[in-house]
């Protein structure tokens, strides 16, 4: 019952989005894999799960090695094909191997689960309010202390029912701006993949969808502390003007100074570009607008494309890139239900 309802999806598929969401798929994999997940809407439900259950896993959890990740698999293989007839789930292996299957199927059942085999101190701490915005999608969020984020397309927030002035920890997958209420004494800390933004009072962007490369910090002002979660000696002090890109496969940090307009305008309802190269653009364009985008010609990728996006229809900006960067962008309508309109880009 507990893992039924998931396996009309190929085991397969699902591998790859549990390596996708933990950050262990090859980059030339990515595209193909989102690609999977964008056809149906349960693919894009289970990645959303996934993602959820993957940020407040990982929050308390060293990354899984390859030896825990291949147990996990096969754990939850066996458990599909009936090759164990019950499943006994004690409260180190839930928060060890399960937690990230569990919490995609409901909920209900992972707070059931802590409930039944937590102390009750502790239940409170496994609870989380996630808030979503699909592709497409963006939204503003006022949290229990007063602070205020906004959701850019494709993200997932999360943070505990018991956030309060001495628990101010948020979960992200994807991109948001913060704009942190300061209390004194209490800092406010992000955690995007393994990198922690620790706050006071202040208003900065953090780009960190599953499929980057990097996780991205952009400070407009006040100051952050930047921390690794496995790393000990890892620490940054930013100052307003700074770019924080920390590659996650490098474990390093690469600083610069910016516009920071460019990179937080897209929260009112703006996306500015800049020099920017097309795989950055096109990326950014599927989830603004909620559409397919296939890239014919690897060629295509050479070019950059500077403009901006503000209440125009992905008809004309496509129009528009095809001029500007010399490139011939075919729109393909698709009528059946729930299926995206695709865009195919390929040299002229």
């Amino acid at each position: 019952m507990l893992i039924c309802a998931l396996f009309l999806y190929s085991m397969e598929n699902f591998e790859d989005i549990l390596k996708l969401v933990t950050g262990n798929l090859a980059r030339e994999e990515k595209e193909k894999v989102l690609s999977e997940i964008n056809a149906k809407k349960g693919n894009r439900e289970i990645f959303r799960k996934v993602k959820i259950a993957w940020a407040i896993f990982s929050s308390g959890s060293k990354q899984l090695s390859d030896y825990d990740e291949e147990n996990l698999f096969l754990k939850i293989k066996d458990e599909i094909s009936g090759k164990k007839k019950s499943l006994t789930i004690s409260v180190h292996t839930v928060l060890k191997y399960a937690a990230v299957i569990i919490f995609m199927i409901s909920l209900t059942t992972i707070f059931y689960l802590n409930k039944q085999n937590s102390n009750p101190e502790t239940t409170d701490e496994s609870l989380y309010t996630s808030v979503v915005t699909e592709n497409g999608q963006r939204s503003k969020v006022i949290l229990p202390d007063s602070s205020f984020v906004w959701l850019n397309s494709g993200t997932t927030l999360s943070y505990p029912n018991n956030f309060s002035s001495q628990n101010r920890k948020i979960l992200l997958n994807g991109q948001a701006f913060f704009q942190v209420y300061h209390k004194e004494n209490s800092p406010f800390l992000v955690q995007a993949n393994s990198l922690i933004v620790t706050v006071r009072g202040t208003k900065f962007d953090v780009d960190a969808y599953p499929d980057n490369d990097a996780v991205t910090v952009v400070l407009e002002s006040g100051k952050v502390d930047l921390s690794h979660q496995g790393i000990e000696s890892f620490n940054y002090t930013m100052q307003p003007g700074e770019k924080a890109s920390f590659n996650i496969a490098a474990n390093s940090l690469n600083i610069g100074h910016v516009d920071t307009v460019i990179y937080s305008s897209w929260k009112d309802g703006k996306l500015i570009f800049r020099n920017e190269p097309m795989k950055n653009v096109v990326e950014k364009l599927k989830k603004w607008y909620n559409i397919d985008i296939e890239v014919a010609d690897t060629e295509v990728y050479s070019s950059i494309f500077s403009g901006t996006i503000q209440n125009e229809s992905y008809e004309e900006i496509f129009r528009l890139i095809g001029a500007v960067c010399h490139v011939n962008c075919n729109l393909i309508h698709n009528y059946e239900k729930e299926a995206k309109p695709k865009i195919i880009i390929s040299n002229k």
